[in-house]
């Protein structure tokens, strides 16, 4: 055995020995010695803790379509089952604003369509991004493109077995189908579509990327656990099986769940025994569409007529013909779910005080430049659509709707009026088209016509006293007898003397009296 003498050499072979690596180290390597083994760590047993150690279960479903509602609640039912053109976007904002007016607590979209018009889908989706009412899509077969967009505008989705949806790139139709276009005009319209539903994503705080991938192909959609549920090169459709597919997080990824109709949606959220109102299709929605393509010329027919109503009150079939065609145009625009019986009241008290004006008071002031207004307003309103703001505007304003479409059609109708105006009133002339034809002198035989006519002639430069107010039309007495007279000049007042300056149309042309001496 080696002794030192001394401590120290003893202290400098024990630090030196405490310093070599272990051989499990990887700072040396020793082929000649197996690698350590690694111990498996100790389960917790049933004497260790108590129970037995199980995975986490996974997360329940959120099921946020379910709400406290209050006491006899009530559900507005609107189908959306056909092509995304206008007669379904008619159906839609009637539908919304009979919810309103029925005080719904929800409404739901019956949803089966393969998809339409950008237009008309984005004009479908203003009035129930925002709306204060509980929006659910019941997804019964399909909702494809713009069928998905729309349904990603209400608050909630549920989907039926088997039901699909997605695949919402926008496409260009030509006579003989699909267009191709080049890769800046396929850009463009993909980008506006790209904006429109990131929009709406932002709005309902839903999956941006979830959504654009049903718009772009290059987009590849990655859920977080890695799974690829929409590849590059391919758009995205859902099933109802993917689509309720449930997140870590308990969220779904796109629809709160999977039912089998939609008895079995109202009662997964909590409206089983609601009152239910479903909006029916019908013609009416076809005549409506043709009703709001001619409102222009309904309007102005309107007009013309009114004109011709007043200027010969004895025809009665112009007055009622021009009413009859106001209310065409504001039935039409009713059922495309613009206008309300409170347009209708603008425009009636618009004609009952221009007829106030021309009948009753004299000239032209107050009265009649009111119901002008009141008419223009009852007619703009009729025609445009009103809805709760979008998210970013200040608190209560309100977006108006095709107010373009509604200022050009009546453009075109005053414009149109007035030019018929001229029209009538030359035809109206005794020898014109329409001389003596709105006259009861027409019933007259020949001869019969020849001594009305003479009788007449006879009463030029007469002098007589207005009956009725002349606003130009009215009636005259001379000479004991009464004669239906147009004024020349200015409103002419009841018992104001006047005098027959000339025979037009077999009708007594007359002036004031004190303007005929002048």
């Amino acid at each position: 055995m080696i002794r030192f003498k001394s401590p120290l050499p003893y202290l400098i072979f024990c630090c030196f020995f405490v310093s070599l690596p272990s051989p499990g180290n990887d700072a040396i390597e020793d082929p000649t010695l197996e690698p350590p083994q690694e111990q498996p760590q100790e389960q917790p047993t049933e004497q260790d803790s108590g129970q037995v150690s199980k995975p986490p279960p996974e997360m329940a479903p959120l099921n946020r379509g379910r709400k406290d509602w209050p006491e006899n609640p009530k559900v507005f039912l609107i189908p959306v089952r056909q092509t995304i053109f206008h007669p379904q976007l008619f159906l839609i904002r009637r539908g919304v604003r009979q919810a309103r007016e029925a005080k719904a607590d929800a409404i739901i979209l019956l949803m089966d369509t393969p998809g339409g018009s950008v237009d008309i889908m984005r004009k479908m989706v203003n009035p129930i991004i925002d709306i204060d009412i509980p929006t659910y899509t019941l997804v019964e077969d399909q909702a494809i493109s713009a069928g998905a967009i729309i349904a990603m505008a209400t608050d909630y989705i549920y989907m039926t077995p088997r039901s699909t949806i997605g695949d919402a790139m926008p496409v260009v139709m030509g006579q003989g189908g699909y267009t191709e276009l080049g890769e800046a005009e396929r850009e463009k319209i993909e980008s506006y579509m790209d904006a429109i539903v990131r929009s709406i994503a932002q709005a309902k705080g839903r999956d941006e990327m979830l959504i654009r991938a049903m718009v772009r192909r290059e987009i590849e959609y990655i859920l977080e656990d890695g799974t690829v549920i929409s590849e590059v090169g391919q758009l995205l459709t859902l099933t109802s099986q993917e689509a309720a597919r449930i997140l870590p997080d308990g969220t779904p990824l796109l629809a709160e769940g999977i039912v089998d109709d939609l008895d079995d949606m109202l009662n997964r959220i909590g409206l089983g025994e609601a009152e239910r109102i479903e909006l029916i299709p019908s013609m009416a929605d076809d005549l409506a569409l043709l009703i709001t393509k001619i409102a222009p010329l309904l309007m102005m027919l309107a007009m013309v007529l009114f004109y011709m109503e007043i200027q010969s009150p004895g025809i009665g079939w112009a007055g009622g013909l021009g009413l009859t065609f106001f209310v065409i145009v504001v039935f039409g625009h009713n059922v495309a779910g613009l206008a309300g019986m409170e347009d209708l009241v603008f425009i009636a008290l618009g004609m009952i005080l221009i007829l106030v004006e021309v009948l009753i008071l004299p000239g032209f002031g107050i009265a009649g430049l009111s119901g002008m207004a009141l008419m223009i307003i009852g007619l703009a309103r009729a025609m445009t659509l009103r809805y709760p703001g979008t998210p970013g505007d200040l608190p209560g304003l309100v977006n108006v709707e095709n107010i373009g479409p509604a200022v050009t059609n009546i453009s075109l109708a005053i414009i149109g009026s007035v030019v018929c105006m001229g029209f009538v009133m030359k035809s109206m002339q005794e020898k014109g088209v329409l001389g003596g034809k709105l006259v009861l002198a027409n019933t007259l035989g020949t001869s019969s016509q020849d001594t009305a006519m003479t009788s007449l002639q006879s009463l030029l430069n007469h002098s007589g006293t207005a009956v009725t107010p002349l606003t130009p039309s009215g009636t005259v007495r001379i000479a004991d007898t009464e004669y239906d007279a147009v004024s020349e000049g200015d409103y002419i007042d009841s018992g104001s003397s006047v005098t027959v300056v000339d025979i037009r149309n077999r009708r007594l042309i007359v002036t004031n009296y004190q303007e005929s001496l002048a």
